[in-house]
């Protein structure tokens, strides 16, 4: 049984000898996900480069009893850190205040990376010294609709990667395939621990608002895992992007620039819900608050679209229930696709 800190022999680092500190810390935040983390350990030990470290934190888990059962063979390779459940950032910031690394790489515990993904990465850091955090490409897998599609390629963003451009994609790099200079994140701070969903996409603007330069290697170097229990795919994004905004602006000074842009996303982010849940209550045949909810958005966010779809709720409710509902269909089977 693995119990609390174990950090003992080749958990410290793959190649380092005796204290040396390895190249790359790589700390793996591990919560309900026994079946997968076998997988992620198995790509991060196949690296082509091997002067690392790997930090298993365990965040009070519910399957720990499952989980130390796969990690079991590996504790002589890894770091195993066991707390009480916090959340994805408190995990992370548990690795980062265990690594050693003069550079950070976050693996989710349900994702892969291919053989060279380090290696990839760090030659980047080589050829770009001005640069403190880089995000491969990666691919989707598990859901048929989506298997073998590029992340990038659905959502290209060019370099130079800055704050305005990647503040409405609610996203703007997957944590799973950064690297970052360690003592950057040092000198930006910690993961607010006060999210569990978006806090990635939190602590990207933090860290581009606060310095930190960014950039994206157009590469593909991982496998992004889709599930029932990827909590990006069950839960509402919108509403936790517009908290992880929220609390982002208790971080920027008003008189920034960047504080007009975070205002200005949440009012659109809020007009989406509106319209949103207009949708939902129009299949329910609730015409009026379909109406005013629409209102609602169009205040937020005027729109020739809305504004179609509110004169159609005034005078054709029902046609315009089907023509909404179908165009809906539509997108999603579009998105999809894509």
């Amino acid at each position: 049984m693995l119990y609390g800190i174990n950090c003992t022999g080749l958990a410290r680092s793959a190649e380092s000898a005796g204290n040396r500190p390895p190249k790359v810390s790589v700390i793996i935040p591990a919560y309900n996900t026994a079946g997968y983390i076998g997988d992620s350990l198995e790509s991060v030990l196949a690296q082509t480069f091997r002067d690392y470290e790997v930090i298993v934190v365990n965040d009070g888990s519910p399957d720990t009893v499952e989980l130390e059962q796969v990690i079991r063979k590996y504790q002589n390779q890894i770091c195993y850190i066991k707390q009480q459940n916090k959340g994805p950032s408190a995990a992370r910031n548990t690795g980062i205040r265990s690594a050693r690394g003069e550079f950070l790489a976050f693996l989710d515990s349900d994702d892969i990376w291919l053989p060279d993904f380090l290696a990839e990465q760090l030659q980047f850091f080589a050829e770009n010294p001005s640069i403190d955090m880089v995000c491969a490409d990666c691919v989707h897998f598990g859901n048929p609709e989506l298997d073998g599609t590029s992340w990038q390629a659905l959502d290209p963003i060019e370099n130079p990667v800055t704050f305005e451009k990647i503040l409405p994609t609610h996203g703007g790099a997957f944590a799973s395939f950064v690297v970052l200079r360690r003592e950057t994140v040092l000198k930006i701070g910690s993961f607010d621990e006060a999210l569990r969903l978006l806090e990635d996409y939190h602590y990207w603007l933090t860290f581009l608002y606060r310095g930190g330069r960014m950039a994206y290697l157009h590469k593909v170097l991982g496998k992004r895992r889709i599930h029932g229990g990827s909590a990006t795919y069950n839960l509402d994004v919108v509403h936790h992007a517009i908290k992880a905004l929220r609390r982002l602006q208790g971080i920027l000074d008003p008189v920034d620039r960047e504080a007009a842009l975070v205002q200005k996303e949440i009012t659109i982010a809020e007009s989406r819900l509106s319209l949103e849940e207009g949708r939902r209550r129009l299949t329910l045949g609730d015409h009026a608050g379909a109406r005013e909810l629409f209102a609602k958005a169009y205040a937020a966010v005027p729109s020739k679209k809305v504004a179609l779809a509110l004169l159609g709720l005034r005078w054709f409710p029902h046609s315009t229930r089907w023509v909404i509902s179908r165009r809906d269909r539509q997108v999603i089977r579009s998105s999809l696709l894509q």
